[in-house]
């Protein structure tokens, strides 16, 4: 009986959290698709009105010349969205690593620093202490991969931050994110012992996996998705956009005499504002790192992982 109502209630957040996901989804979408509907309104309102004055359906075009415009269109614009679906889902794949590698090596060091005889035996090293750093480093690089791939490579670093690039050698003039990673190496490369180099590798793999994640950040950050064939795509789609009201026509419902065939105007906004937003939305999600509302959502990750990082540090006190 507990366990049906323990499940029920799991049940009933998770729609919880799907509505609401899906009306932060609505909201966005609608202030996308506002400017666009009352943009193309205003378009087929001029025309319609220009038709109705110089001679009915003196503009139209034919139907059949639309439809193989549009399924052009459509076929392009497929492709794009598709295209930009898998950059996005393959940089939110890479913050996903990067969360799973940061929690396992900080939680390794905790381990591992546990262990006396896994460290150098030298009375100037404080096992306790340098694990704090190295998780402190570790967060500092989270930080400042994030930082660069907003292009802000050199950020005002606050005193405690400062002082620990100091003390561990972080040339600030270079590229920090590397120099942080050298930094963590040659540490962990110091204080193990010979006898402890199954710990020390599998520290070092770690090291490795955060070279591969923020190669892989990088490539997409520095690679835009195909500029000539998005610019071609946008204008291919207003194009189409533009040439709608003359493939449609006005739409003769009850007779000329009746206002229903008013109703093209708002028939019209709606087809044109779906294609001008799915070529919005295709462009959005081809640059899922940048700072926009479709993007990968990097500073709560990275703050999430600093957390996280945090607390395992808290547990070495």
């Amino acid at each position: 009986m507990l366990a049906s109502l323990n499940h029920a209630c799991g049940s009933f957040r998770v729609c919880l959290k799907m509505i609401r996901t899906e009306k932060q989804g609505l909201g966005a979408l609608i202030k996308i698709t506002l400017p666009y509907f009352a943009l193309t309104a205003a378009y087929a309102a001029f025309v319609f009105l220009l038709e109705e004055n110089i001679g009915d359906h003196i503009f139209k075009v034919s139907a059949q010349i639309g439809s193989v415009f549009g399924i052009a269109v459509a076929f392009f614009l497929g492709f794009r969205m598709n295209s930009a679906y898998d950059r996005w889902w393959e940089a939110r794949k890479i913050f996903g690593n990067l969360v799973n590698n940061s929690r396992s090596f900080t939680a390794k060091i905790y381990t591992y620093f546990q262990s006396p005889s896994n460290i150098v035996p030298d009375e100037d090293i404080n096992r306790t202490v340098i694990a704090k750093e190295l998780i402190d480093l570790t967060c500092c690089y989270i930080s400042q991969l994030k930082n660069e791939i907003h292009e802000v490579p050199h950020p005002p670093y606050d005193q405690k931050t400062q002082s620990l690039f100091k003390k561990y050698a972080v040339e600030q003039t270079h590229k920090v994110s590397n120099e942080v990673l050298i930094s963590l190496s040659t540490k962990i490369e110091m204080v193990f012992a010979d006898k402890a180099n199954i710990e020390k590798r599998d520290l070092m793999e770690h090291i490795n996996q955060f070279y591969n994640i923020q190669g892989k950040a990088e490539r997409i950050n520095n690679t835009p998705f195909l500029k000539i064939y998005s610019a071609f795509t946008r204008v291919t789609v207003l194009f189409y956009v533009l040439m709608i009201p003359f493939i449609i026509g006005d739409i003769d419902i009850g007779g000329e005499d009746s206002h229903l065939e008013l109703l093209a105007i708002p028939l019209l906004s709606i087809v044109s504002t779906l294609f001008l937003t799915i070529n919005k939305l295709a462009n959005l999600y081809g640059d899922p790192l940048e700072e926009n509302t479709t993007s990968v959502p990097i500073d709560q990750i990275c703050q999430t992982i600093i957390e996280n990082c945090q607390e395992v540090k808290v547990k070495l006190s």
